[in-house]
C-alpha cells in the first residue's frame, strides 16, 4: 500500500517540480557554452557605385561566447544545485509525511476491526441472556424491566456497531484519497520495528528549507556579480557575393570573404544602487529563512523527545489495559455466576459485561496505538517509516 500511496498525485507533483528544476539547470549550462548563429541577406541597390552593386548576397555565421560574468554562472549553477536538493528532500519528506498518515490510518482500521469483533461478542451475549431472560419472564419470575434492561442495552451495542462500521468506512475512503484507486478491504498484520539507534537525524523537511535557504543566499551572489564587468568573444564569419550591372565598376576591392573577431567588455558602473538593493533583498530572504529553520530544528527537537516520552507512556498503556481486560474478565465470570444463582440482579451483571467488553477495546486499541507512536517516534527521528514497516 505505501508503494502505491508513494506514486499518488502529490508525490507525482513535487515530482514535477523537481524535473522542472533540472532541465532548467540543463538548460542554464547550455547557455553558458559558445553559440553560433547562422544568418543571409540580400541587398538591391538603387544607384549602383563601387562600393555597393546592384545586387549582394551576404552568408555569415557568428560564434559567441561569455569569458567572464562576474561570478554569476557559478553562482547560478550553485543556486539551481540548491533548489534541486531542496526538492529532493521535499519528495522524501512527502513520502515519509504519508508514510505516516497511513500507518496512522492502518492501525486505526484494525483498531476498528477489534472493536467491532469486540462489540459483536457483547450482542452475542447479550442476546442469549435475553432470550433467557425472556423465558424466566413468560414463566412469571422476573420482571418485564429486566427484559427492558437487557434490550435496551442490545440495541446500544447494535447502534456501536453502526457508528464502528462507519468509522471504518471513512478510513477506507480516507485510503483511497492516498492511493487514488478502490480500497475494499484491508489485509495484513504488519506491525513495526524500532530502530537500535536512539540518535535523531536531520528531518527531510527541514532539510529542504536548509537547500532553500543556501539556494537564495546563492541567487543573492548571482544579484551582486551583476555588478562586475562582463567579458565576451564575438566572432563573425562572412561570404558574399556581388552581382554588378555594370562591370566597370567592379574594381575587386569588395572583400567575398571575411572574419572579423572581437572581445566586448561590458561595465554598468552605475544604476542607482538598483542591483546593491536587489541583492540585499535577497540577503534579508536569506537570513528570514535561516531564523525560520533555526525555529523548526528546535520544534523538531522537541517533538522528537515528546515522541520518545510517549511512546513509554504508550508501552505502559498495554500493559495497563491488558491487566485491566484480565480483572474485568475475571469480575464477569464471577458476577455472572452469582446472576445465574439470583444472588445479585441484572443492573450489577449489565455492568460487569459492559465494563468487559470495554476493558476488551482499550486494550485492543492499545496495541494499535502503540504501534503509531512507534511510527511517529521513527518519523520524528527523521529516518525512513518504510523501511520499519
Amino acid at each position: 500500500m505505501l508503494q502505491l500511496c508513494h506514486k499518488n498525485r502529490v508525490v507525482e507533483s513535487v515530482t514535477h517540480t523537481l524535473t522542472s528544476k533540472e532541465q532548467q539547470y540543463e538548460s542554464s549550462k547550455g547557455s553558458y557554452l559558445p553559440s553560433i548563429d547562422i544568418g543571409a541577406n540580400y541587398q538591391n541597390t538603387y544607384k549602383e557605385t563601387g562600393a555597393a552593386a546592384k545586387n549582394s548576397l551576404k552568408f555569415q555565421a557568428s560564434l559567441k561566447y561569455t569569458i567572464y560574468d562576474g561570478g554569476k554562472k557559478q553562482s547560478l549553477y550553485n543556486q539551481l544545485e540548491s533548489s534541486i536538493d531542496s526538492s529532493k528532500s521535499t519528495i522524501e519528506a512527502t513520502k515519509n509525511s504519508i508514510s505516516l498518515d497511513i500507518s496512522k490510518l492502518y492501525f486505526e482500521y484494525f483498531s476498528l476491526e477489534a472493536d467491532k469483533e469486540a462489540t459483536m461478542q457483547e450482542i452475542g451475549q447479550l442476546k442469549e441472556e435475553l432470550k433467557r431472560v425472556e423465558l424466566f419472564y413468560t414463566a412469571g419470575s422476573v420482571t418485564r424491566d429486566e427484559v427492558a434492561k437487557i434490550d435496551s442495552r442490545v440495541k446500544n451495542a447494535l447502534v456501536l456497531l453502526q457508528e464502528i462500521e462507519l468509522k471504518s468506512q471513512k478510513v477506507i475512503y480516507t485510503l483511497e484519497y492516498y492511493v487514488s484507486k478502490s480500497v475494499e478491504h484491508i489485509d495484513g498484520n504488519a506491525t513495526i520495528k524500532l530502530p537500535k539507534e536512539e540518535n535523531g537525524a536531520l528531518r527531510a523537511d527541514i532539510k529542504a528549507l536548509e537547500y532553500d535557504a543556501t539556494s537564495v543566499l546563492h541567487e543573492a551572489n548571482v544579484k551582486k556579480s551583476q555588478s562586475m564587468p562582463v567579458v565576451y568573444l564575438d566572432d563573425t564569419l562572412s561570404h558574399s557575393n556581388y552581382f554588378f550591372d555594370n562591370k566597370a565598376l567592379d574594381n575587386g576591392f569588395l572583400v567575398e570573404n571575411q572574419n572579423i573577431a572581437m572581445v566586448n567588455v561590458s561595465w554598468n558602473i552605475f544604476d542607482f544602487g538598483s542591483r546593491t538593493k536587489a541583492y540585499e533583498s535577497k540577503l534579508q530572504e536569506y537570513l528570514s529563512k535561516k531564523s525560520t529553520i533555526e525555529y523548526e530544528k528546535n520544534r523538531a527537537d522537541v517533538e522528537y523527545r515528546l515522541a520518545k516520552k510517549s511512546l513509554v507512556i504508550s508501552q505502559a498503556k498495554v500493559e495497563s489495559t491488558k491487566a485491566a481486560f484480565e480483572a474485568a474478565s475475571l469480575a464477569y465470570e464471577l458476577i455472572k455466576f452469582k446472576y445465574q444463582n439470583s444472588t445479585i440482579d441484572n443492573v450489577a451483571y449489565l455492568v460487569a459485561l459492559s465494563e468487559k467488553f470495554s476493558a476488551q477495546r482499550d486494550a485492543q486499541r492499545a496495541l494499535y496505538e502503540f504501534e503509531v507512536k512507534k511510527a511517529e517516534l521513527i518519523y520524528f527521528s527523521g529516518k525512513d517509516i518504510k523501511e520499519f514497516l
